[in-house]
């Protein structure tokens, strides 16, 4: 009777944990939005230099801008 007890006590503490941690990484990524349009990664990657203005200028005409 009491081992059925301590059992039901660790497995609520242990579905508990679970259930934190999946909230806390849904918080995490709530934060931290990709960026949605091309244009904008293109300019990410300017200001790291990843890619040179003139492919800057080149994707932005494509892109009709």
């Amino acid at each position: 009777m009491a081992t059925e007890y301590v059992i039901r006590i660790i497995l609520s503490i242990i579905i508990l944990i679970v259930i934190m941690i999946i909230l806390h990484r849904f918080r995490v990524n709530k934060g931290q939005t990709p960026p949605s349009d091309s244009l904008e990664i293109m300019e990410k990657r300017l200001e790291k230099g990843e890619i040179t203005q003139k492919e800057y200028d080149k994707a932005k005409r494509r892109r009709g801008k």
